[in-house]
């Protein structure tokens, strides 16, 4: 059991506020980024610095990964990679703040995709929560002059969703299975190695390392990546599920807050509508997954009691 005799309060919530606002400030890095690199290259580039630090830190557990760790562990990476790919090359085609909205969609498809994969029941809370990023959906695209309008950047956001979404659900079905430290490295290996392999195939490498390619690279690599792992894993010791979740959400948040201040991005009325809708949706299914969850393990612990 994890000794919190002195550990100060609040400072789990503290650790989730800070990988929050370091996730999104993965937005503005992975903007910056593109800037000087192109997608795969900046991929293969950010994972291969978190994968090293990775293996540095936890030296024992890379030496202990088992045969049977890394199907399980490049599968789910895959996934990752594939959310990470689609987000990165959304950002060429529209804004971070809109990104970054449409990047938590994610958590509002996860109870779909359980259903179509698992067969598990979808709950009252989830439909409600889906039925209200719809709306904030429709309220994100509005435009203007053009009224309602997807594009390329759109449908890359929503694919970009719907594989974070795969991802979390796989990696669902093994987190209580295999170490949690042994499945980050794993996945972030293969983030790396898909990166540079699609790199090679698709991209022209760049021809010079200048400090305006490295800085955000590095942000992404050691922050976003590496730093914010770790944060996420102690924080979420040291403080309720519930509040967790919330504290997480805020990722988007950040994310548009940020790319106002520093890219200095517009917002429109029907943006700030549409991202406070979907904000809404997101917590609204994160909280009450807590909740159910929370209930039924109180009903199963009351039926051991009554045994």
């Amino acid at each position: 059991m994890t000794n919190t005799k002195n550990i100060p309060k609040g400072i789990g919530d503290l650790l989730l506020l800070i990988t929050a606002i370091v996730w999104g400030g993965g937005f503005i890095g992975v903007s910056k980024s593109l800037d000087t690199l192109s997608p795969f290259y900046m991929i293969a580039i950010r994972f291969a610095i978190a994968s090293v630090l990775m293996i540095i830190l936890f030296w024992k557990k890379f030496k202990a990964i088992k045969k049977e760790d890394l199907l399980p562990g490049c599968m789910i990476g895959t996934f990752l990679f594939l959310g990470f790919t689609f987000q990165t090359v959304g950002a060429l085609y529209i804004s971070v703040g809109k990104l970054s909205f449409l990047t938590a969609l994610n958590v509002i498809i996860v109870p779909f995709l359980t259903f179509v994969v698992f067969k598990q029941h979808i709950k009252k809370y989830n439909l409600i929560a889906g039925l209200i990023a719809v709306v904030g959906f429709g309220f994100l695209n509005l435009n203007q002059e053009a009224g309602f309008s997807i594009g390329v950047g759109e449908l890359l956001g929503i694919l970009c969703a719907v594989f974070f979404a795969a991802h979390i659900t796989v990696l669902g079905q093994y987190a209580d299975k295999m170490d949690a430290i042994v499945l980050a490295i794993l996945q972030m290996i293969t983030c790396c190695v898909l990166g540079f392999i699609c790199a090679l195939l698709f991209e022209e490498p760049p021809k010079a390392i200048t400090m305006e390619m490295a800085i955000p690279v590095v942000y992404l690599g050691v922050f976003s990546s590496f730093c914010a792992f770790l944060c996420q894993t102690i924080g979420q010791k040291y403080t309720s599920a519930s509040r967790a979740a919330i504290i997480l959400c805020m990722e988007s948040v950040f994310g548009t807050a940020l790319s106002v201040l520093i890219l200095k991005e517009a917002l429109t009325l029907q943006m700030i509508i549409g991202a406070t809708l979907i904000l809404a949706a997101v917590i609204t299914a994160e909280y009450m997954h807590v909740r159910s969850e929370k209930s039924e393990t109180a009903k199963e612990q009351l039926i051991i009691n009554n045994e």
